[in-house]
């Protein structure tokens, strides 16, 4: 039997350090950012569209780690370092 992949997605747009947390806006279904003020596109809030390059309307500003953020590079280390130990490439980036 032959081994899928297992795909493991986080939402990048809660652990960026642009978001918009004093907006009511953030909160529901129609969040904001300094990349996208007037709203962030579903498609990049659900990893469609990868925010780390530049994309149309970004304003030139890509996702970054947040610096309140270190479980969570804590988190994606350790799933590197389990997938590494299993003998599978992790494809888990920072």
């Amino acid at each position: 039997m032959k081994r899928q992949p297992l795909n493991l997605t986080l939402p990048l747009c809660p652990f960026c350090r642009y978001r918009h947390q004093d907006t009511l806006n953030y909160h529901k279904s129609f969040p904001a950012c300094g990349a996208f003020p007037n709203g962030i596109p579903e498609a990049v809030r659900k990893n469609g569209i990868e925010n780390r390059r530049t994309i149309s309307g970004d304003n030139e500003i890509h996702f970054e780690l947040a610096a309140d953020t270190e479980p969570l590079r804590q988190i994606l280390s350790s799933f590197n370092n389990f997938f590494r130990k299993q003998g599978l490439k992790p494809r888990i980036t920072k």
